[in-house]
C-alpha cells in the first residue's frame, strides 16, 4: 500500500500549486458519480461531505478528492477513517480515471458493488475494517493493473473468485478476518510473479495447500492461519527464498514438518500452531534459518528430541514447542542463545534437572517448563542470571526445595507458578523466619500479576497487606497446602485479580463480602476448606463470574432468586457438602452457558428440575443427597449435552420419561433411593452411550425391558430393591 499512498502524497502536494492555475474542466460523470456516492451516506459524524461535498465548488477541490493535473478527473478518493456509514453507490464504478479507492475504517455496510469492475486504471483499493458482506464480485479478475487489495475485517462470504489469481500485477492481497469459505486454487500462483504478500488468515477455507505457492517466487508474507486447511504441509515451500514470514497456525494440518522450510535463508518467523502435525524437528533445523525470531509449533504431535542445533538460531528471540510429545532432555546448547527471551516448553515428556545452570541468558523474561518430568532445585542464582525475569512457570514437575532468597532481586516478576511440586520448608532465614511458611512480607516485587505455588507443603495465613505488595496481582492460586486462619476482606484490593484459588486448605471464617467488590472476578475456588456462615450473594458484584466451587465447606443458607442475572456468564456452579437449604431459584434456567450444576449433599428442597429444560449447554447435573421432590419433566430431552444426571437420594416421584433414552450422549444415570414409579420405559435401551444405570430402592413395577441388556456400552446396572417381576434375560437377547 506505500508505493501508491506515496504517488498519490507527490501528486496532491504538486496539484496544491500547479492545478490552481489551470481552468477547470469538470467532468460532469465524476461530480455525478461522487454526488450518488455522497446520497448513499447516512451517517456523517464530522459534517465532512455535507458541508463539503457541495454542487457549487469544483469537486477537485473537496476533501479526499485528488484529481489528474491534465484531464482535471478523479484519480484518487480517499474518506479513509472518517466515521461515515451507508453504502457504497454503483455509481463510484463511473469514475473512471480512478487509480486509488479508499474508504478503510469506517461503517460501511451491503455488497461490494459489481460496477467497480469498471475501473480499469485501478490500482489499489482499500476497503478494510468495514461492515461489508456478501461475496468479493468475481468480475474483479478483470481489473488488470490492481497492485493492492485490502478488505480485510468485514463480513465477507463465499468463495475467493479463482478469476483475481489471474491478475499478474498483484503485490498485496489482504483479506483476513472474514468469513470466505471453499479453497484456494491448486494452480494460485501460476499467474502471480509480482505477489509479496498474502494474507487469508481468520476465514473458513478448506482443502490443502497449493503447492503452487512455490511459483510465487516474490512473496515475503504468506498468511494461512486461523482456517480449516487440511492435508500436509507442501515441502516445496522451501522454495520461497525471500519468504520472510510463514503463518499456519489454528488449522487441521497433518504430516511431518518439511525440513525444506528450515532452508529459507531469509525466513524470521515460523508458526504452525494447533494442528496435529507429527515427525521430528530436523537435526540440523537453524543451519540456514540464522535470522529466524520467532518459532511457534506448541499444540501439535512433534515428538523425538530438541536438537542441538537449534542454537543456530541466534536471533531466536521467542521459541515454543508447548504441548507435544518431545523427550528427552533440553540441550545444553540453547544456553548459548543469547538473543532468547520466551522458552515455552509446557506439557511435553522432558527430562533431566532444570537447565538453569546452563542457562546464560540475561535475556530471558518468559521461562514456562510445567507440565514436564524435570527434578532438581531452584538454582540461588536464578535471578542473578535472569535478572529480566517477569514469567516463571514450572508446575506439575519433580523439584523440590526450597524457593531461593535470590528471587525478591527478580522486580520484574509478574508471574511466579510452581504448584504441584515438592516443595516444602527450608526457605532461607533471610526471606521467612518460620520454616515452611510463605515469605510473603518479603517479597517486594510489586508488578506481580500471577502467584501460583498450590499443591505443595506450604503453611501460614494470607498475609492482610498482600494486594498493597501486589496491587497488579491477577491470578492467585494457592490450593492444596495447609493455610489456615481467615481469608483477609483486604484481598478486593486487587481489583484486577481474575481468579483466586485457595482450595484444599485449612481457611476458617467465612467469604469476607468486600471480595464481592472484584469487579472482573471470573473463577473462584474455596472447596475443601472450614469456611462457614452465608455466602454473601448479594454483595457479589462480578458479572464476570464463570466458575464457583466452594464444595466441601459448612456454608449455610439459600441461593438468591437472582442468581443468574447477576451472574450470567456462570457454567460451572458446585456447592456439594455444605448446608444450604431452599430451593433452586427460576433464574437458574437464565445460566444459559451453564456446563455443570453440582448441589449435592446439602439440605434442599422443592422442585428442583422445573427451571432447567432450558440448559441446553449441561452436561453433568448432580443434585443427589437434598430433600428435593417432584417429576423428572419431558423437557429433560432438551438437554442434548448431558453425560451425568444424578438425582439420587431424593424424594423425586412420577415415571420416569422416555426421553432418557434419547439422549445422544448420556453415560451416567443415578436416580437410585426416590420415589419412582410405573415401569422402566423400553426406549431406555435405545441408548448407544449410557454405560452407568442406577434404578434401586423405588417403587418401579413391571419386567425389565429386554432393551436394556442391548445397551453396549453398559457396565454398571442397579435395579434391586424395587417391585420388578418376570425373568432376566440373556444378555444380548432382543
Amino acid at each position: 500500500m506505500g508505493k501508491i499512498k506515496n504517488f498519490l502524497l507527490f501528486l496532491s502536494v504538486y496539484c496544491l500549486g500547479a492545478c490552481a492555475a489551470i481552468p477547470i474542466i469538470s467532468s460532469s460523470t465524476d461530480e455525478s458519480a461522487l454526488l450518488a456516492f455522497k446520497a448513499k451516506i447516512t451517517r456523517d459524524p464530522y459534517n465532512i461531505l455535507q458541508k463539503n461535498w457541495t454542487a457549487g465548488t469544483p469537486f477537485c477541490s473537496w476533501i479526499g478528492i485528488i484529481c489528474s493535473h491534465r484531464h482535471q478527473r478523479v484519480m484518487a478518493l480517499n474518506l479513509s477513517s472518517k466515521g461515515l456509514k451507508g453504502t457504497i453507490a454503483k455509481e463510484v464504478g463511473n469514475l473512471s480515471f480512478l487509480i486509488s479507492l479508499d474508504i478503510s475504517n469506517n461503517n460501511f455496510q451491503g455488497h461490494v458493488p459489481d460496477e467497480l469492475v469498471h475501473l480499469h486504471r485501478l490500482r489499489g483499493l482499500y476497503m478494510q475494517l468495514n461492515e461489508l458482506s456478501g461475496q468479493i464480485p468475481g468480475s474483479f479478475g478483470f481489473l488488470n493493473r490492481i497492485q493492492e487489495l485490502f478488505l480485510y475485517n468485514n463480513s465477507l462470504t463465499g468463495p475467493i473468485p479463482p478469476a483475481i489469481f489471474n491478475i499478474s500485477s498483484f503485490q498485496v492481497i489482504d483479506l483476513k478476518y472474514n468469513f470466505l469459505g471453499g479453497s484456494l486454487p491448486m494452480d494460485i500462483c501460476n499467474n502471480l510473479p509480482n505477489l509479496e504478500s498474502f494474507n487469508v488468515s481468520h476465514n473458513q477455507l478448506g482443502g490443502q495447500i497449493p503447492e503452487s505457492f512455490s511459483r510465487c517466487s516474490e512473496i515475503k508474507f504468506l498468511d494461512l492461519s486461523c482456517n480449516e486447511f487440511t492435508g500436509s504441509i507442501p515441502g516445496k515451500l522451501g522454495n520461497l527464498s525471500k519468504l520472510e514470514q510463514l503463518y499456519l497456525g489454528n488449522n487441521s494440518l497433518t504430516g511431518e514438518l518439511p525440513s525444506t522450510i528450515f532452508n529459507i535463508s531469509s525466513l524470521t518467523l515460523l508458526t504452525a500452531e494447533f494442528n496435529m502435525i507429527s515427525g521430528s524437528l530436523p537435526h540440523d533445523i537453524c543451519k540456514k534459518t540464522t535470522r529466524l525470531a520467532l518459532l511457534y509449533l506448541f499444540e501439535n504431535q512433534l515428538g523425538g528430541q530438541i536438537p542441538s542445533s537449534i542454537s543456530g538460531c541466534q536471533s531466536l528471540k521467542h521459541l515454543s514447542l508447548a504441548d507435544n510429545n518431545i523427550s528427552g532432555v533440553i540441550p545444553a546448547e540453547i544456553g548459548n542463545m543469547s538473543a532468547l527471551q520466551s522458552l515455552y516448553l509446557i506439557s511435553n515428556n522432558l527430562t533431566g534437572e532444570l537447565p538453569f545452570n546452563f542457562f546464560n541468558i540475561s535475556s530471558l523474561t518468559n521461562i514456562v517448563l510445567g507440565f514436564n518430568r524435570f527434578t532438581g532445585k531452584l538454582p540461588e542464582d536464578l535471578c542473578f542470571r535472569h535478572p529480566n525475569l517477569e514469567f516463571l512457570e514450572i508446575e506439575s514437575n519433580h523439584i523440590f526445595g526450597s524457593i531461593p532468597s535470590s528471587i525478591s532481586l527478580c522486580s520484574a516478576l509478574s508471574v511466579f507458578a510452581l504448584t504441584s511440586n515438592y516443595l516444602t520448608g527450608g526457605i532461607p532465614p533471610q526471606i521467612g523466619n518460620i520454616t515452611g511458611e510463605v515469605p510473603f512480607r518479603y517479597f517486594n516485587f510489586s508488578s506481580l500479576m500471577e502467584l501460583q505455588i498450590g499443591k505443595n507443603g506450604f503453611s501460614g495465613s494470607l498475609p492482610h497487606d498482600l494486594c498493597f505488595r501486589h496491587p497488579e496481582l491477577e491470578h492467585l492460586n494457592l490450593e492444596e497446602n495447609q493455610f489456615h486462619d481467615q481469608i483477609p476482606s483486604s484481598l478486593s484490593l486487587c481489583s484486577a485479580l481474575l481468579d483466586i484459588e485457595l482450595g484444599t486448605n485449612n481457611f476458617t471464617g467465612g467469604i469476607p463480602v468486600e471480595i464481592g467488590n472484584i469487579t472482573g472476578l471470573q473463577y473462584l475456588y474455596l472447596s475443601n476448606n472450614s469456611l462457614t456462615g452465608e455466602v454473601p450473594f448479594r454483595y457479589f458484584n462480578f458479572s464476570s463470574l464463570v466458575e464457583l466451587e466452594i464444595a466441601g465447606n459448612g456454608f449455610s443458607g439459600s441461593l438468591p432468586p437472582d442468581l443468574c442475572f447477576r451472574h450470567p456468564e456462570l457454567e460451572y456452579l458446585n456447592l456439594q457438602q455444605n448446608q444450604f437449604h431452599g430451593q433452586i431459584p427460576s433464574s437458574i434456567s437464565h445460566c444459559s452457558a451453564m456446563d455443570t450444576l453440582d448441589l449435592a449433599q446439602n439440605k434442599f428442597t422443592g422442585n428442583a428440575l422445573d427451571n432447567m429444560g432450558n440448559l441446553s449447554m449441561l452436561r453433568n447435573l448432580v443434585i443427589s443427597e437434598n430433600n428435593f421432590t417432584g417429576i423428572i419433566p419431558p423437557s429433560i430431552g432438551n438437554m442434548s449435552r448431558l453425560l451425568i444426571l444424578r438425582l439420587g437420594w431424593n424424594n423425586f416421584s412420577g415415571k420416569i420419561p422416555p426421553a432418557l433414552g434419547k439422549l445422544p450422549i448420556l453415560k451416567g444415570v443415578f436416580l437410585q433411593a426416590n420415589q419412582f414409579i410405573g415401569e422402566i420405559p423400553s426406549e431406555i435401551g435405545q441408548s448407544s452411550s449410557i454405560r452407568k444405570l442406577y434404578m434401586q430402592s423405588n417403587k418401579i413395577i413391571g419386567e425389565i425391558p429386554p432393551s436394556i441388556f442391548n445397551i453396549s456400552m453398559l457396565q454398571e446396572l442397579g435395579l434391586s430393591e424395587n417391585q420388578l417381576s418376570g425373568n432376566v434375560p440373556s444378555f444380548g437377547e432382543s
